[in-house]
């Protein structure tokens, strides 16, 4: 009898160590978070801090402080402890950093996981002025790497990996056009973000932008208004063949999205996806992942991009990174993972 009494003690205080720990993250408590490598303006920014208002409404007296920084250094800092959450991973950046390929030191596999998918929306915009095209006899990518005429173009900065590696780097690869003739060793090439290229571009100054934005991009149609614009066309097929390797999808963007598109245009579209840190607690990931997942809706009036959110796309895993252990015991108890 004695043995029994021992046995049901056991089971009572297992079955109280059960429930303590269903329950041990149910509380109002505030969480404390930083969210890295995105530039100090625009769209990561305004997604950021909507993001962050939805926790801090779900869990009073949250701090979450929103770091500017670049994708890939975004990666870096919550790798190595500085920060916890990043919002725009790519598979450039997660795939760099793995392997610890420049930018990055040493590999950092292990050091960050994945927490949810954002979105898949960051469309490469591939734009040429009219005049440019008209005086070059200029219609797509294939007619570059043909006639290879004096270009002047602008690009995202070095640091951006998934606005240079899957962005203009990958389409000169697709087509076959040589970097270093094409910009004249660089010196026909402004680095900058979105916002200096279309100030390029507005001004006359470059002849070709490839960066990325969302669909539609408001800027385009403004810098369209004042300089003819025309989109540099993409053999999808080409394209389809170098995007296969960084798993991207080949995506149109419909005639009419922009005054000056005249039929459907092949281009690329780059998913971004919240990762977090190794060192960032159970207790943050899991309020932060049950903050946004249960505020859908909340979530799709956010931005555009943010429109086909939901339960089941933010758990779609591409990105080959294992699941941070706060989001895994959140998605396992809503039933979305087994």
């Amino acid at each position: 009898m004695k043995n029994a009494f021992v046995a049901l003690g056991v089971a009572g205080s297992v079955a109280l160590l059960g429930a303590s720990a269903q329950a041990q993250f149910a509380d109002k408590a505030p969480i404390s978070y930083s969210v890295d490598g995105a530039t100090a303006t625009g769209y990561f920014k305004i997604v950021t801090e909507a993001i962050n208002g939805i926790v801090r409404e779900a869990y009073p007296g949250t701090d979450a402080t929103y770091k500017p920084g670049s994708p890939a250094g975004g990666i870096l800092n919550l790798s190595t402890g500085r920060s916890d959450f990043a919002f725009n991973a790519s598979p450039v950046e997660i795939q760099y950093a793995n392997e610890g390929k420049a930018p990055y030191k040493e590999p950092y596999k292990g050091k960050f996981h994945f927490v949810m998918m954002l979105h898949e929306g960051l469309i490469v915009h591939n734009l040429m002025t009219k005049d440019w095209a008209d005086r070059q006899g200029i219609a797509s990518f294939d007619d570059i790497a043909a006639k290879k005429p004096p270009m002047r173009v602008t690009v995202n900065l070095a640091a951006n990996l998934q606005s240079t590696v899957t962005m203009y780097q990958l389409f000169f690869s697709a087509f076959g056009i040589n970097e270093a003739q094409a910009t004249d060793g660089g010196k026909s090439m402004i680095r900058g973000n979105s916002a200096t290229g279309f100030d390029a571009l507005r001004d006359g100054k470059v002849d070709v932008f490839i960066n990325g934005g969302f669909v539609p991009t408001a800027e385009v149609t403004e810098v369209s208004r004042g300089r003819a614009l025309q989109w540099l066309s993409a053999d999808p097929a080409k394209l389809a063949k170098e995007a296969e390797k960084w798993g991207l999808k080949v995506v149109n963007v419909p005639k009419g999205a922009y005054p000056f598109l005249t039929k459907d245009e092949p281009t690329l579209a780059i998913w971004n996806a919240i990762v977090a840190g190794d060192h960032v607690s159970e207790e943050t990931v899991y309020k932060f992942t049950k903050a946004l997942m249960e505020n859908e809706t909340r979530m799709r009036s956010i931005h555009p991009t943010l429109a086909q959110f939901s339960r089941a796309e933010a758990t779609k895993n591409v990105t080959g990174l294992s699941v941070h252990k706060g989001a895994e015991r959140y998605y396992r108890e809503a039933g979305l993972i087994k």
